[in-house]
């Protein structure tokens, strides 16, 4: 297959070899370890060389889109995968998204995603526009689902992508992962550049990737941690795409989630509220 798989690991051995060897034969595969310790980069070296994988090692960890796109530059195929190392793959998972991708119209395939209890993970949303913050910060979104920040994978702006497919040729187009963010809405990101250059996102559920959900960020951060990280990223991003649009429809995200944390004053309530105010702030 001319699929090149980009696997990008931090400290993790088992879950990264397991990724691996779930690729079907034929497609190129491309670890990048994210300045793990070295005596893991020793066994992902080892394992590289045992099933013919590529191994490129990042000195220090450089965040996600600095490590994807360093394994993208050691890629070779017309198609490529960018997969989390958390990922197994499912039998015929590749060849479906690789179909749907040869429709010129579709930009990036994006499978579905389930959890190790085998329920559906794929997680899809809305772009943050004026609308969408104002009917969050009202709470006209419990009423309207169509203003709603969480979508249906077939009706998302977005969608979460810890195994994404794209053709190389759209990757250079859009100048790569996006490097504005170390870490988190890296994925929105990138499906807003994919949809700016008048491309479709195709979700294939019959395309099956198991998905064990931030397991990296779990051995740094707690719960509340993540939730205030992403939604930080969340709202820069916004910002950052949308211009002043962006900004206004951050604030009233804002304003929703501040509301919403003093009413339920849980500890994951403030930390989004929290992360909703850095992510205004931030240059």
């Amino acid at each position: 297959m001319d699929v090149s798989v980009v696997v990008l690991t931090w400290e993790d051995f088992d879950r990264t070899d397991g990724c691996v060897r779930s690729l079907p034969d034929g497609v190129e595969a491309v670890v990048v370890d994210n300045g793990s310790a070295a005596e893991i980069g020793e066994k992902l070296r080892a394992m590289c060389a045992e099933t013919g994988a590529t191994y490129v090692r990042s000195p220090a960890n450089v965040g996600y889109a600095k490590g994807m796109n360093l394994g993208v530059r050691h890629t070779t195929r017309p198609i490529v995968v960018l997969s989390n190392n958390d990922i197994v793959v499912h039998a015929g998972a590749i060849e479906a998204l690789a179909a749907r991708l040869s429709d010129p119209a579709v930009g990036a395939a994006f499978p579905g995603v389930r959890g190790a209890d085998g329920g559906d993970q794929t997680a899809a949303g809305r772009f943050l526009t004026i609308p969408v913050g104002l009917a969050h910060a009202t709470g006209l979104s419990l009423l309207l689902r169509g203003l709603r920040i969480v979508a249906t994978p077939e009706r998302g702006d977005w969608l979460s992508g810890p195994f994404v497919m794209l053709r190389r040729s759209t990757l250079d187009e859009i100048g790569g992962v996006d490097e504005s963010s170390f870490f988190y809405s890296e994925d929105l990101r990138l499906c807003w550049a994919v949809r700016r250059r008048g491309l479709r996102l195709a979700y294939v559920p019959d395309a099956v990737v198991t998905h064990e959900d931030d397991a990296s960020a779990k051995r740094r951060w707690s719960g509340a941690e993540i939730a205030r990280r992403q939604t930080r990223e969340f709202v820069r991003a916004t910002g950052d795409l949308a211009g002043w649009r962006g900004r206004i429809a951050g604030g009233a995200y804002a304003l929703g989630a501040l509301a919403r944390a003093a009413v339920s004053r849980g500890e994951v309530r403030r930390a989004v509220a929290r992360g909703a105010l850095e992510g205004l702030r931030a240059p």
